[in-house]
């Protein structure tokens, strides 16, 4: 409920002066949801068992309205990151499983903050535009 909620003030937001247009902020709520929705469906399909949550799904629809198409796409990496990073080796020696939310939360926290810089980072020094 709470990222339904925050999915209706993203794409409410949109519409003031200052943010994201509302165009972007669709576009990056239906990306959210869409990329993690797939990667839901497919690790089911793969390892015959639930591979996400439907909340992590309906968080990226929510982040994806405030950060758009980009930021969703940068969520998702960092988010990756860094559950690979922090929880990868423990999860590795206990077998125990965390849920992916907790990361991508941080993620999007870090995204809302320096994205920007982030990406133009990105595009500088790794794709040299």
């Amino acid at each position: 409920q709470f990222s339904l909620g925050g999915l209706v003030l993203g794409l409410g937001l949109a519409f003031l002066p200052g943010g994201i247009d509302a165009l972007d902020a669709l576009i990056g709520a239906i990306v959210g949801f869409g990329l993690l929705g797939s990667v839901a469906v497919v690790g089911k399909w793969m390892l015959k068992k639930d591979a996400m949550g439907l909340g992590d799904i309906k968080m990226m629809a929510m982040v994806g309205a405030f950060l758009g198409w980009a930021g969703v796409l940068l969520t998702v990496f960092l988010g990756a990151l860094l559950g690979a990073v922090i929880f990868g080796p423990i999860s590795y020696k206990t077998k125990k499983l965390v849920p992916f939310g907790i990361f991508l939360a941080a993620a999007a926290a870090i995204t809302y903050g320096f994205g920007s810089e982030i990406i133009d980072w990105y595009l500088t020094n790794i794709l040299h535009l």
